[in-house]
């Protein structure tokens, strides 16, 4: 309960803050002018907290708005979503979602980029992973329905409306020689919103993980997506089970799930051990 009440009075503190500025705004001045001058201080310290912790989180959203419109959206998100996350490394979860609900040039595009960008910042957090290759010999030695697949830090596939992949790739080639002064700037800022209404809506599939020491990406098709999400749920299942409470997902059942004319692990497993995807396989604990 004490945790509880902690988040309680830290929102509430933030919505205080936040409330100054409409009251000003609105001409109330019911607000002494000590008060407004400390909350005033407070609100810009945090502002400039989240907006730095942001920019490092989804730094590609950054850099296609620039510093001034990124500022905007960070300081909307915080007087809608407060935060109660005391890691700011933790902090935008649903700011994806909340760019697609804002009112600005590109939103789905930039909401697409912005989902991108905390997977691999997720990614990124996550615990090392080791790596025994060795154990592949399993495979020739035990029944699939007894083994299981281990995966490298960070692994997730994600779902997007445009192809963020492809987006950032493509703005970086474009603007790799532009040189930094502020009209430069501005006439960047100008080219990518531009490029940024280019690019289709549908459907597509990312995955995302971490071989070494960075987050990798590359688009993958429905039916990799539609295996690679099975053993997601998994891994998303076990870390909520105790211990004791086996339910992994083996290799043979992940194979009795799909369609194995449209998906071959003959052809998937080598690429995926190449690209270190898959670090090692493991037997499965008996219940």
């Amino acid at each position: 309960m004490q945790t509880v009440n902690i988040k309680q009075q830290q929102s509430q503190m933030l919505s205080a803050i936040f409330s100054l500025e409409s009251l000003q705004e609105n001409g109330t001045h019911n607000l002494s002018e000590v008060s407004a001058a400390g909350l005033s201080i407070y609100q810009r310290s945090l502002l400039a907290n989240a907006s730095r912790a942001l920019a490092i989180t989804f730094a590609t959203v950054h850099s296609f708005i620039g510093e001034t419109g990124f500022s905007q959206l960070v300081k909307a998100y915080l007087q809608k979503h407060l935060k109660t996350q005391f890691d700011w490394g933790e902090l935008g979860d649903n700011f994806a979602r909340f760019i697609q609900q804002q009112p600005i040039a590109n939103n789905e595009v930039l909401a697409a980029v912005a989902a991108l960008d905390f997977a691999c910042h997720h990614t990124e957090r996550a615990e090392n992973v080791a790596k025994d290759l060795t154990t592949l010999s399993l495979l020739n030695e035990v029944d699939a329905y007894q083994l299981k697949l281990n995966f490298a830090a960070g692994f997730k596939v994600i779902k997007l409306n445009y192809p963020a992949d492809l987006i950032i790739t493509d703005i970086a080639d474009s603007h790799k020689n532009s040189k930094v002064d502020e009209d430069n700037n501005h006439r960047a800022l100008s080219d990518i919103a531009e490029q940024l209404t280019g690019y289709q809506k549908g459907q597509y599939y990312l995955l995302v993980w971490r071989p070494n020491f960075q987050a990798q990406y590359q688009q993958i098709t429905l039916q990799e997506y539609q295996w690679l999400a099975l053993w997601q749920s998994a891994l998303l299942a076990e870390s909520n089970e105790s211990s004791t409470n086996n339910r992994s997902l083996s290799i043979g059942g992940a194979l009795d799930k799909i369609n194995h004319q449209e998906f071959s692990i003959i052809t998937w497993l080598p690429q995926a051990i190449q690209q270190q995807l898959i670090p090692s396989i493991s037997l499965l604990t008996p219940s």
